[in-house]
């Protein structure tokens, strides 16, 4: 039997507007609403859920949208227009701030007074008293009445009767948006032991991390009905993806960051695409070949050359990249010009607009190149053949079976072992890095080693091993570094970790929190921009098939959701 059930549900209230503020519509208002337009609101419109014991369920929607109304129907604070309204066991809501205390009573009274509304006996409550008083870190205040505190203090007592007194179903509506973020942390880790004590839960928040890790599954309401229902994970999904507006395509390229850089001993003279007849093209379909022809020109004997190239989508998208050092190593140049080529596929690009950026540099400088052409080649690929969609073209086989094989895949006992997915080593950076990096948001070119690919729980996150490099731009009056990280709930210890910028240490930090955290670090003030190569190393990891959790092997430290210099 669910713990709460509603059945076709309606709630409808009235809206009151003033057609003017004559004399006469005064006079008439006087006497009844006749200087009153009524209009007629539908908070609910025929809501049917169930939330089975030991089940939290989250609620999410704009404002207006109806979910305050379903805690208060529930807690008896409203009454339905129509349907039917079923709760097994007590409740007990925290909804807006100051419900269910009388202003003009102390807080001890109001403890009382709580108990009383849920049938709890005075003796009963006096034993529980001293634990509220613990909770609520309230001592100094017990004796004042509630009208005198913060909306902060507010929250403490509620939210301290509410553990206190056990209820079977707890209700909570966003008022732990409210108060200091040390007292909020401590709520979240006794909703924590609430969730595992299997207590059911509504909870109604605007923030989608808190909702996806507490909630089994999720309400989506949309003018009083129910837009979705099911698992948290794909409908705080679909809530965002709606939600938000379409995000323009933005590159990390500023607008100062110049076409061409660097005034090196070698240099690129001149570059062209060629198709298998030797022909220049700017264009390609998916599976075809093209050559990348590049000249170059140096005025004396170079060792230890590397030339390289990357591949950009128009929409910043950073899709590939590659140089002469991974196949056969840095080579040697002799005076005058020479010629580099690089075959490029079969090229297994959707359709779309990709630019080409090259380089080269010296062996062990990278990161400073000698010389420097952004987006130097167009290549627009054309629509594939057949029903292909999407922004890659993988080859494929079907075969289709005269009949059932059996097991679908061999079972093996031991965890298979996972590839190697982190990001390699820094590459050239082919534009100023930026300012601040969202993990999600084409910022594959600023990362070095130790970052796992891109999860969206959301909001899109990326995991790094023990230790990981990122790379920024530190703008003049930019002083501050910050991180913004977490360490979820599937490693219980907090992690300890040390920043270093250019190779030196600068600072240790702490992450303790299922929540994001910003660690923020005052940087040395510069003139000028200045690139900074950020690193982050970690005392200590985990890996999830080791601790029993999922069958994960990747080596885990923080999920990190954005860095940034501010």
């Amino acid at each position: 039997m669910p713990a709460v059930r509603f059945s076709g549900v309606s709630k409808r209230f009235e809206l009151t507007h003033s057609r003017g503020r004559s004399v006469v519509s005064l006079l008439l208002a006087a006497f009844g609403n006749a200087g009153m337009d009524v209009e007629e609101f539908w908070a609910l419109r025929d809501v049917s859920f169930g939330v089975e014991p030991g089940e939290t369920l989250g609620i999410i929607g704009r404002n207006g949208s109806g979910k305050s109304t379903i805690l208060k129907l529930l807690s008896g604070t409203l009454r339905a227009d129509a349907g039917r309204i079923e709760a097994a066991g007590s409740v007990f809501g925290l909804l807006e701030l100051g419900a269910g205390f009388h202003p003009d009573l102390t807080g001890r009274e109001n403890v009382f007074l709580n108990g009383s509304f849920l049938g709890i006996h005075r003796e009963e409550m006096g034993r529980l008293y001293p634990e509220i008083v613990a909770f609520s870190e309230l001592e100094r205040f017990m004796d004042t009445p509630i009208k005198h505190y913060s909306s902060g203090m507010y929250m403490r007592l509620g939210f301290a009767i509410a553990l206190a007194v056990n209820p079977d179903i707890l209700l909570i509506d966003e008022v732990l948006a409210v108060g200091d973020a040390a007292f909020a942390r401590k709520c979240y880790d006794a909703l924590a032991d609430v969730k595992k004590s299997k207590r059911t839960m509504l909870f109604v928040s605007h923030d989608p991390i808190q909702v996806r890790r507490f909630c089994d599954r999720v309400l989506w309401l949309e003018e009083g009905r129910i837009r979705s229902l099911g698992p948290a994970r794909d409908v705080i999904q679909e809530y965002l993806q709606s939600s938000q507006a379409p995000i323009a395509a933005v590159e990390h390229r500023a607008a100062t960051d110049p076409a061409e850089e660097g005034a090196g001993p070698v240099r690129i003279v001149q570059a062209a695409l060629v198709d298998e007849y030797g022909r220049e093209t700017h264009a390609a379909l998916p599976g075809e070949t093209v050559t990348l022809r590049v000249r170059y020109a140096t005025e004396e004997y170079q060792d230890a050359v590397i030339f390289g190239a990357a591949l950009r989508r128009s929409d910043g998208l950073y899709v590939h990249e590659t140089s002469t050092a991974e196949a056969q190593g840095p080579v040697s140049v002799q005076p005058g010009t020479g010629l580099v080529e690089c075959r490029l596929g079969p090229l297994p690009l959707g359709p779309g607009v990709y630019h080409l950026s090259l380089a080269v540099w010296g062996e062990g400088e990278r990161a400073k190149p000698w010389h420097l052409l952004r987006n130097n080649l167009a290549l627009f690929m054309g629509k594939p053949s057949g029903t292909h969609r999407g922004t890659t073209v993988i080859p494929h086989t079907w075969r289709v079976a005269a009949a059932d094989g059996g097991d679908l895949a061999r079972v093996d006992e031991a965890t298979a072992p996972q590839p190697d997915m982190t990001t390699a080593a820094l590459s050239v950076p082919w534009s100023m890095p930026p300012e601040a990096l969202n993990m999600g948001r084409r910022e594959e070119e600023y990362l070095g080693d130790g970052w796992h690919p891109v999860e969206n729980w959301p909001p899109a996150v990326r995991w790094i091993g023990r230790r990981a490099r990122v790379v920024l731009t530190q703008d003049v009056a930019r002083g501050t570094l910050i991180i913004s990280a977490c360490r979820p709930m599937h490693a219980e210890r907090p992690v300890q970790g040390t920043v270093t910028v250019d190779g030196k240490p600068i600072t240790n930090f702490k992450i303790s929190g299922i929540d994001f955290e910003d660690v923020v670090i005052p940087l040395e003030p510069v003139n000028q921009p200045t690139r900074l190569e950020i690193g982050l190393e970690l005392a200590e990891t985990f890996v999830p098939a080791v601790a029993g959790i999922d069958p994960d092997t990747r080596e885990l430290g923080l999920a990190i959701r954005e860095i940034r210099i501010e």
